[in-house]
This record gives structure tokens, C-alpha cells and sequence, in this order.
């Protein structure tokens, strides 16, 4: 039995063996622990493929942020999410590794694919032990064979997805983060401006953008450190899967990492300024605001405020 250490003998030491493809069943899954597997130096340099079966999609929905993001991770062609779309619902827990499509290594046990179950965010006391590859292999057939895929154009008649988080109460954790930079202006090539840096040999996008949470808030135990994965909700409905950015340790900026213009194109939607648009405070003034608050509802998981 495997107890100790999961994301890495179960999701990364196969590939150091070998294989080359992961097949999941898991009845709970979320985009954070995908973009946080994927993202691993190990899995990119390997050019892992894996797919997914959301066991328990039909019976509890999915959240709109995990709906999203799993359809952006899915762009890059070397991921794969379907959903449980016929009861019963599944809630098992199966990975099942291959070499050129044949069945190599296979876990079972109580570790869903998210980060809470791999121990990467909060450990829950999961545990894992080795089955047979072709019989896990098997059951992952047999399961896809009632799944419909994320993308699907007909998923929404099939699969329920909520957007509400829980709201903060009086007693939330919340902290306010300035959008200006020291001197009270936008910074000119960094935070909302990180796309209009001049760099040479590069093509920017000019909505590339970042927030800078600053030295000391980013030495609190409030956003988790990187690599961790984390989903903010907008007030206005909207959801990132995010991650501690820049060089310090543990990073005093968040980003969204599958595409850094995500943030940049929200917040110029939402103060009303063109897409790619320099950002100066004037216009976040005239929109009613120049900072944003974030309140903590679970270890990876905030809400922010820019409400005016």
C-alpha cells in the first residue's frame, strides 16, 4: 500500500518507468490538480497524454470553473476530460498507466484527482495500492463507454454546472490587494501592464497581466505556494484556476498559467477599456475602484471582490 508521497508514485514515477499515457477514473476531479500534473517537469518533457472520466459528474454537477478550465487544458491536445453522463454514478478512484497504449502499471484506492487527494494542498489521509493493468484498463473501457467528453456540444443536457461558492461571512479570511504600484500609478510594463513590456524577439500579447500581492502578503499563509493550483471566483461569475508567479519564493503574483492574458482581458472588460488597452489609473478610478479583495473559502479556493 502506498500512503505516503502520491503525486509522485502515482502520477510521475511511471513515466521515469516508461509509460507514456495515464488513463483516470476518479469520482471527484478538479482543473487545479490537471494544470498542477501537467505542469510538471517530468509529464511536459515526456509528453504525457492523459484522460479523464469524471465518475461523479452526473449525480453532483460540475463547477463551471473545472468545466472551463478543462476545456482549455484539452486545447493543447495532450488531455482528455469526460464526464459520467448515466447513473449510477461512479466513485471510484483508478489510474492505469501505458506504453504505447498497452497497459503497464494500474492504481487503486481513495486518492481522487484532485490536490486535496494527492496530499498537495491539504493531506487527507489518502491511500493507494498497485492492481492489475489490464483489469484496471478494462474498467476504464468499460466506464468511458458512459461518458461524454467536456467539449461535447449536447454536455450542458447531460451535466449539471454551478457557479455559486460558498460566500464569505463576518468571519472570513480576506485581504485587500492594490492594483497600483508604489508610487500610486499602474505599473507601466508589470501587474495589469505585463503584455506592454518591450522585449526584444517577443511577440506580446498586451492583455498579459499578473497581480502583484506583494512581499508580505505573499509570505502569509493565506494564497498557497507555488506549484499549487488555485481557483478564484468573481464576484460577477467568472472563474481562473491560478498560480504563485515570479521569481520569490513563494511568489508575490498571481497568474493564470495556461494563458497570463486571461486576468489581463477580465479586468479591462470589467472597467470597461478596450481589449490590449494600456491601463492607467484613471480609468480604474472611473470605474469606481483600484484595488480588488480576496476572501479565503477553502485552501484553494477565493473569492475576489471588484464590486463598485
Amino acid at each position: 500500500m502506498i500512503a505516503e508521497n502520491l503525486f509522485n508514485e502515482i502520477l510521475v514515477k511511471p513515466v521515469q518507468e516508461g509509460a507514456n499515457e495515464l488513463l483516470v477514473v476518479s469520482g471527484y476531479a478538479n482543473a487545479n490538480m490537471a494544470y498542477r500534473h501537467l505542469g510538471d517537469d517530468v509529464i511536459k518533457e515526456n509528453d504525457v497524454r492523459v484522460s479523464l472520466i469524471y465518475g461523479m459528474a452526473i449525480k453532483d454537477g460540475v463547477s463551471l470553473a473545472d468545466h472551463e478550465g478543462f476545456k482549455r487544458l484539452e486545447d493543447n491536445g495532450m488531455f482528455q476530460c469526460h464526464y459520467q453522463v448515466t447513473l449510477p454514478a461512479v466513485h471510484s478512484k483508478v489510474y492505469v498507466w501505458l506504453d504505447d497504449g498497452r497497459p503497464v502499471k494500474a492504481f487503486v484506492g481513495s486518492a481522487n484527482y484532485t490536490q486535496q487527494g494527492f496530499g498537495l494542498a491539504r493531506n487527507q489521509g489518502e491511500a493507494m495500492a498497485e492492481a492489475s493493468p489490464q483489469s484496471a484498463f478494462d474498467y476504464f473501457e468499460l466506464t468511458s463507454q458512459r461518458a461524454m467528453e467536456a467539449g461535447h456540444d449536447d454536455i450542458e443536457n447531460h451535466v449539471r454546472f454551478h457557479s455559486d461558492p460558498q460566500q464569505p461571512n463576518g468571519d472570513s479570511d480576506c485581504r485587500v490587494v492594490s492594483l497600483l504600484s508604489g508610487d500610486g500609478e499602474v505599473q507601466r510594463s508589470a501587474g495589469l501592464n505585463w503584455g506592454h513590456r518591450q522585449q526584444a524577439g517577443y511577440n506580446r500579447n498586451p492583455n498579459e497581466a499578473y497581480i502583484q500581492i506583494g512581499a508580505r502578503l505573499g509570505r502569509e499563509d493565506f494564497f498557497p505556494a507555488r506549484p499549487t493550483r488555485f481557483t478564484i471566483h468573481a464576484d460577477d461569475g467568472a472563474s481562473f484556476v491560478v498560480v504563485r508567479a515570479q521569481k520569490s519564493d513563494p511568489g508575490d503574483a498571481i497568474e493564470t498559467p495556461e494563458d497570463n492574458s486571461l486576468l489581463g482581458a477580465y479586468f479591462r472588460n470589467r472597467i470597461g477599456a478596450q481589449s490590449g488597452a494600456f491601463v492607467v489609473r484613471a480609468m480604474l478610478e472611473r470605474y469606481g475602484r483600484t484595488d480588488v479583495e480576496f476572501c479565503k473559502l477553502e485552501d484553494d479556493e477565493f473569492l475576489m471582490n471588484f464590486s463598485v
